[in-house]
């Protein structure tokens, strides 16, 4: 069977997703079942602000997550402070004006979503605030980002509103977005942005594996106190002709050093130490693995 090299031409590897070092080491994948979950959470939030008495059921698609954000034109951008980060959330502006049009009573969602008007209104800008502070309470809940307060709340502070092509927040940056839907019929994207505190504390949640780690580390622990192992040493061993060794009679003295010595267990050999004498008795001491 002949071998195929596994080299891409220029053109594919564009294609190719580059490796973001923000994201070695950290649960990333396990991110999708995080934001399923969120997803649940946002589409209550959103049928309880738009409920279904006119037309179809608003929703949310898919929740997808990346580094980009993957709305390029000016969007309006609230930004929040949780007790671990910053967070940001943007709704594109036809599925707005859906939502206003469901709001007062139209049935015509797609014409809603069509007929975005030129100049952002200031019923636009309260509605957008509106959500943003109900759909990123959602998420926060959902990333358990603080206990909730006294009222059952999760503290969230808004910090500015302001429109703006690129997301405010600076440094690493994860997006999550999802297409608001009537039925089936799409509205427009909302946008969400955290920082890298953020997404830590929700990356958090997603290694178990660590923690049963930590576990069997600590089950580890208690076995090596438990377990008794015998160790013999070696203290020294030295080379003789046949001759000298047939000849060796009672009383006689052998010249050896106590340099180093061989700490072995079931006779392999795990550790080399220095022999030392302490108030009359000999001792190991400066440790080290073989």
């Amino acid at each position: 069977m002949a071998h195929t090299p596994h080299i891409l031409p220029p053109a594919a590897g564009a294609r190719l997703t580059a490796l973001d070092p923000c994201e070695l080491g950290r649960p990333i994948h396990a991110l999708d079942s995080l934001f399923q979950l969120t997803q649940q959470d946002l589409d209550h939030a959103l049928a309880t602000a738009f409920p279904g008495r006119v037309g179809a059921p608003v929703r949310l698609g898919g929740v997808s997550h990346g580094r980009t954000n993957p709305i390029e034109t000016t969007l309006r951008w609230a930004t929040y402070r949780s007790g671990v980060g910053r967070s940001a959330f943007a709704i594109e502006r036809s599925a707005l004006t859906a939502l206003l049009a469901r709001r007062y009573g139209s049935t015509d969602w797609e014409l809603g979503a069509r007929c975005v008007p030129p100049l952002e209104t200031a019923t636009e800008q309260r509605l957008a605030a509106q959500l943003g502070q109900l759909l990123s309470q959602a998420l926060m809940r959902r990333i358990g980002a603080r206990e909730p307060t006294a009222d059952g709340e999760w503290a969230l502070q808004l910090e500015q509103d302001l429109p703006t092509a690129r997301c405010p927040l600076s440094g690493p940056t994860m997006f999550l977005w999802a297409q608001v839907l009537a039925g089936s019929a799409p509205l427009g994207l909302v946008v969400f942005a955290l920082d890298s505190d953020t997404l830590a504390t929700a990356l958090r949640q997603l290694a178990p594996a660590r923690r049963q780690s930590a576990a069997r580390a600590a089950d580890g622990a208690s076995l090596r106190r438990a377990l008794p192992l015998r160790l013999d040493v070696r203290l020294a061993q030295k080379t003789l002709p046949l001759g000298e060794l047939l000849g060796l009679k009672p009383g006689d003295v052998l010249a050896i050093s106590l340099d180093t010595a061989t700490v072995r267990v079931q006779d392999k050999p795990v550790l080399k130490a220095m022999v030392v004498e302490n108030k009359g008795r000999l001792c190991l001491t400066n440790l080290q693995e073989v």
